[in-house]
């Protein structure tokens, strides 16, 4: 059933107070027991207030960008809206122009683009650019660049232009993102995302998180979602077989961890050697110029 606002539906005081309801806000309501995930709590709060626009962080999780839930809806009404009074919505006075909405099963909500630009007043730059990197992919450069060209003066929009230009579709987590990040401000530049590894015939052998043809030096990151669940063995035996075969065709392998992850000056010493081990077989010009 959903939410429902107490004053419309044709219950007495006495019945929405009993076992059957349960209040969410004022004059919000659902029945007890039924399931809200976020798209029936943001459906709740446009009831409340139906000109609003699912905007931020609340638009980001509708469309599985990688940001945080924080426990609020985020509903955009324009410069003149009231603020809402409600701990659980928060109104935000930005307008959404018809060609900023998108369409997800009848619910409007503000596309990737504006998305990513409004984030970037209350996310980190290396989280800005996971989610700018999902966009990108589902979007296009130039779709970006015109949202943040149109938002001339909204707070963040120094870290939306920082941003644009590192954006990689190629990254498939936010793990990713950050070591590419950061490998690239340590001066490791040809790490790239997209590179296929082949054998002799051709024949696709692998394609790493990160990797320097050049070099042959590939990352490999293993989160978290590699050591759980139930086929956390078969997964690692296809990861181990994976790295075995990159290594056989004469690649060296960084594989990365969460541990690396909490301390980038990990990473980049395991890449570091990696490169210095790659300079003594293919010799010196494969080095970055930091090592040299």
């Amino acid at each position: 059933m959903g939410a429902f606002l107490g004053s419309a539906a044709k219950l007495s005081q006495q019945r929405l107070r009993g076992r059957r309801y349960v209040r969410l806000s004022r004059d919000l309501y659902a029945v007890r027991g039924d399931e809200l995930d976020l798209r029936a709590r943001t459906e709740a709060a446009r009831l409340v207030f139906p000109d609003g626009v699912p905007c931020l962080r609340t638009a980001a999780l509708l469309q599985n960008l990688p940001v945080d839930d924080d426990g609020r809806i985020h509903l955009a009404r324009g410069a003149k809206a009231a603020r809402s009074e409600r701990a659980d919505v928060k109104i935000h006075r930005l307008p959404v122009e018809e060609d900023e909405l998108l369409d997800l099963d009848g619910l409007g909500v503000a596309d990737g683009p504006r998305t990513f630009v409004d984030l970037a007043a209350s996310l980190s730059f290396e989280a800005l650019v996971a989610v700018g990197d999902v966009v990108l992919r589902r979007y296009d450069e130039e779709a970006l660049q015109v949202a943040v060209a149109r938002r001339r003066k909204r707070p963040g929009l120094p870290l939306a232009r920082r941003a644009l230009p590192l954006l990689d579709a190629g990254s498939e987590s936010p793990a990713e993102t950050r070591a590419r990040l950061r490998l690239h401000a340590a001066g490791f530049l040809g790490l790239q995302h997209g590179v296929v590894i082949r054998d002799d015939a051709g024949e696709w052998l692998a394609e790493p998180d990160l990797a320097d043809e050049a070099a042959r030096v590939a990352v490999q990151y293993d989160g978290w979602v590699h050591m759980v669940g139930d086929d956390k063995p078969r997964r690692r035996r296809k990861e181990v077989q994976r790295d075995e075969v990159t290594r056989q065709a004469d690649w060296d392998v960084v594989v990365a961890t969460a541990l690396d992850d909490a301390r980038p000056d990990l990473l980049v010493a395991k890449v570091t050697a990696a490169y210095l081990r790659a300079a003594r077989l293919w010799g010196p010009q494969v080095l970055p110029p930091h090592l040299r």
